[in-house]
């Protein structure tokens, strides 16, 4: 099963780039939608089938205290310090043949993650 993502619009350009060159499917959040609230966000990407891929924390507060359905959510957890260390790590991860992210709010760190099945 292929697994689509959509990255949020803090995840940098240049990284969606360079990540569909290698085949992956992600989606950056379109032009038109730049800006929209969070709630809105979650409930785009899951009426799409997306997986959302985001560095913005408030996405936990949404899915566990306010009860908002998402597909899964992949949350980025390390400091942002170049695109190319961000393209690495996301690549990791979403290459593994085993990772499945759907029904899932997974929290990357740059050494480990920690994985929790939505509500």
């Amino acid at each position: 099963m292929k697994i689509n993502y959509l990255a949020d619009e803090n995840i940098p350009l240049l990284v969606i780039k360079e990540l569909k060159k290698e085949g992956l499917k992600i989606e950056y959040l379109p032009e038109k939608l730049l800006g929209m609230k969070d709630k809105e966000l979650i409930n785009y990407a899951r009426e799409k089938e997306f997986i959302l891929l985001t560095f913005d924390k408030d996405f936990g507060q949404l899915v566990f205290k306010e009860k908002v359905k998402s597909q899964g959510i992949i949350l980025l957890r390390f400091p942002p310090i170049s695109p190319t260390k961000i393209k690495s790590i996301i690549k990791e991860i979403l290459t593994d043949k085993g990772f499945d992210p759907n029904g899932k709010f997974v929290v990357v760190h740059e050494t480990h993650m920690r994985i929790v099945a939505l509500p």
